[in-house]
């Protein structure tokens, strides 16, 4: 009864903290937007990589860190190096199942399979967005959820969740919701990998596949 009572908790802390993260994404977004027109150093390049990198190690990561430590749980837990096996074939597979789905759009429409050319928006999709986000939406809420929901429900709330997570900046951009459907079925294979793997790694990896090939 205790340890049901204690997931129960952990799961209503972790919509809360949540909630309160989209509320504080969206107001970075409204940030960005004046800063853009007051210093066109964070309009693009290596101004926007550093802003949006500080802004989601705070507003991501912090409550990331918090959600864990409310579960009990250690980075190393999350990140279970040992089991470095897994975390590759499980990433590996199903980051390149994913990434077959752009390889094969970009060899038929005869675009490069692989990107050409240094960005700095390049950085934050292959690195700090698999990072970032997995640990935030597969380490964190995630996992916060299964300690009281079943792996396959935990997935799916968590994917709806990290829909969300792209809806500022999608409308901010004005690029519509139509990549809502997508994010979802591609967050589900990350939760996988990451909870057959487990570890967060696997998430990340297979993230990072999915991204490189997108």
């Amino acid at each position: 009864m205790q340890e049901q009572s204690r997931g129960t908790s952990v799961t209503l802390v972790t919509y809360l903290v949540f909630g309160a993260l989209i509320v504080a994404w969206t107001a970075a977004w409204i940030i960005k937007e004046h800063l853009d027109v007051y210093n066109p150093w964070y309009a693009a390049g290596v101004g926007s990589f550093f802003y949006w990198t500080a802004a989601k190690l705070l507003l991501w990561i912090l409550p990331a860190a918090a959600l864990l430590r409310l579960s009990g749980r250690s980075l190393w837990s999350v990140l279970n190096l040992r089991n470095w096996r897994a975390w590759l074939a499980w990433g590996g597979g199903l980051g390149m199942l994913l990434g077959a789905t752009g390889i094969i759009a970009n060899y038929w429409e005869g675009k490069p399979l692989f990107p050409t050319e240094f960005s700095w928006p390049l950085v934050n999709v292959l690195v700090t967005a698999p990072l970032l986000e997995e640990f935030l939406m597969r380490g964190a809420v995630m996992e916060n959820l299964a300690m009281e929901q079943p792996f396959w429900k935990a997935n799916l709330v968590s994917s709806l969740m990290f829909v969300l997570l792209h809806v500022p900046g999608w409308l901010f951009m004005e690029a519509g919701l139509g990549g809502a459907l997508p994010v979802f079925l591609i967050s589900i294979v990350l939760g996988l990998a990451a909870h057959r793997s487990r570890s967060v790694l696997g998430g990340v990896i297979a993230h990072f596949l999915n991204n490189l090939f997108a």
